[in-house]
């Protein structure tokens, strides 16, 4: 009878073993969620590398073909209202070298990019364009060459990759054909740069960069408030801010900068750049904008100092 008693009285858990419990899963999870984030952050990170080494090998098969590097963009006209929307950008004239040559034949020339006939060509998204971290394929963007969104959403294929002009994005617009052509990127506006053009060395001069996308402006239209600043057309040729950067404008200082000219990413603190020599590297975020421009310009002739990528 007492054993009985005995095990009659001991029923489960008292509320404080309960709350010990607790406590102690709480403390698990609170120190295997950051582990578990880092790690995930860190496979992005990866396959973000991957696909930007896979764009630097399809910048280097375009010149190995056409004997330069791609523009940046097929045309110089700017419309007064806007563009004149016939333009095709650097990622579309790499679509050939990825294995979309079927997307590449869609577009025809004579149409405007944002005709119902070039929708195959344009409103088609490739992953390759996209980095993991910052959001899935989408094609949900407009066409303008506004640095905001548009006033109407759009059906263009997005992209999180944008080509290295040099200093200043507008690099071979018409009137602005006085800058120093040391200051140029590899990769502007009707660009014809050839490797032997690169002075500074193909392993130190960068063709392509994850791009900051600045938070959408107040007074967009409520529905149009996930678009971000200089988020058009990836495949369009029109819309500056979103086919190149400038190098000069630096990193963003902190999430609500709001200029669109900026290489930047959604990892933390680095962005990573594709090479002329097929190479990816990190560079941190706190980089001086002097070091950033050297690696920008062809053949400024600076001395870049040791350990400034983030690998």
């Amino acid at each position: 009878m007492s054993l009985r008693k005995k095990d009659l009285s001991r029923k489960g858990f008292t509320l404080v073993e309960l709350l010990v419990v607790i406590a102690i899963i709480g403390v698990l999870v609170g120190l295997l969620l950051p582990a578990i984030q880092a790690a995930r952050e860190a496979a992005r990170r990866t396959q973000c590398q991957s696909g930007l080494r896979q764009l630097a090998l399809a910048v280097q098969n375009y010149h190995d073909v056409r004997g330069y590097f791609p523009p940046a963009r097929s045309g110089t006209k700017f419309h007064p209202e806007g563009t004149d929307q016939y333009s095709v950008s650097w990622a579309f004239l790499l679509l050939p070298y990825l294995e979309q040559q079927a997307q590449y034949d869609a577009f025809v020339p004579t149409e405007r990019v944002d005709a119902t006939a070039n929708a195959t060509a344009m409103r088609t998204a490739v992953p390759i364009m996209f980095c993991p971290s910052r959001r899935t394929p989408s094609a949900d963007r407009d066409f303008d060459d506004d640095d905001a969104p548009s006033k109407v959403p759009g059906v263009a294929a997005a992209g999180d990759y944008a080509a290295n002009s040099g200093t200043s994005t507008r690099h071979g617009m018409p009137g602005q054909q006085e800058f120093d052509e040391t200051e140029f990127g590899p990769i502007y506006t009707l660009s014809r740069i050839n490797a032997r053009q690169v002075t500074d060395g193909l392993s130190q001069t960068y063709a392509l960069g994850e791009k900051y996308l600045p938070p959408a402006p107040d007074d967009v239209d409520p529905g149009l408030q996930h678009l971000r600043q200089g988020d058009t057309a990836i495949f369009g040729g029109d819309a500056r801010h979103t086919v190149v950067r400038r190098s000069s404008a630096g990193f963003p200082n902190g999430p609500d900068d709001d200029y669109p000219g900026k290489f930047g990413s959604d990892h933390p603190q680095v962005s990573h750049f594709a090479f002329l020599d097929g190479s990816v590297h990190g560079v941190p975020h706190d980089i001086d904008v002097q070091t950033l421009t050297m690696l920008a310009a062809i053949g400024d002739g600076g001395q870049l100092p040791d350990g400034i990528f983030a690998d």
